[in-house]
């Protein structure tokens, strides 16, 4: 029997290109690299390539390359909400004009197969830099690194909601409601908390809210292909400049 986490996962990322984490309380940061446990869809955590061990690593690989990873340009990028949402399928409206109502939405199922909503309040992005000091990182480690999977940006939230519905022909609401006055200072991230109303009485749902962007409820995956690991360095082949750890 397929775990409710994969079948979630896998209808998110059809959606997005991206992946659900199960559980958004446990952190998933940029530069993190592992393996996807195949039965579940959870990422498992291995290391990251800004953690000090890996700094240590670095310095005993054959290639020597004096690479400072705490330069600012090569610290993972942070962005607000950018000009239009991930998909509109899985984002929520705010409502203006409401009180203490920062988000609401309704959705119908049409029950002829399962189906995967995730809602983020006032998403927020991290990435990694399109630095060639970063390629340059990668390569040489490449006994470490190859075949694994490398986070290359997440998005975290304040507050989150996600339902796994099953295959009933339902309607689904949620709203997400500040526990004060939903003003400038709340929505720049105050002090000010949350908390989720959902009418769905069936499928899966799991919820949280904060003060701070403390979930993480999307990530992005890239597996270099074989090719990258074989490129001599300073060739870059046809890599994207955009998108240079190819997937």
């Amino acid at each position: 029997m397929k775990y409710a986490s994969r079948k979630f996962v896998d209808l998110i990322q059809g959606a997005t290109s991206k992946w659900a984490n199960w559980d958004p309380p446990r952190n998933i940061a940029v530069g993190d690299y592992g393996m996807i446990i195949n039965e579940t869809g959870e990422f498992d955590w291995e290391g990251n390539i800004y953690s000090p061990d890996f700094q240590e690593q670095l310095k005993s690989s054959k290639y020597k390359f004096d690479i400072d990873m705490t330069d600012p340009a090569l610290r993972p990028e942070k962005t607000g909400r950018r000009g239009r949402p991930i998909y509109r399928q899985i984002m929520g409206s705010p409502v203006p004009g409401v009180a203490n109502v920062a988000l609401k939405l309704d959705l119908q199922f049409d029950g002829s197969k399962p189906a995967a909503v995730l809602v983020m309040h006032k998403p927020r992005y991290s990435s990694l830099p399109n630095d060639e000091r970063i390629i340059r990182l990668l390569k040489s480690m490449v006994d470490t690194l190859k075949g694994k999977y490398i986070v290359t940006e997440v998005i975290s939230c304040a507050a989150y909601m996600m339902h796994l519905s099953d295959q009933s022909n339902r309607k689904f609401s949620v709203t997400l409601k500040a526990t004060g006055p939903v003003t400038p200072a709340i929505n720049a991230g105050g002090a000010a908390g949350f908390t989720w109303f959902s009418e769905a009485t069936y499928g899966l749902s799991h919820q949280g809210s904060a003060s701070t962007a403390k979930y993480v409820p999307l990530y992005r995956l890239k597996k270099p292909r074989a090719k990258f690991w074989e490129w001599p360095f300073g060739q870059r082949g046809n890599e994207q400049n955009d998108d240079a750890i190819d997937r």
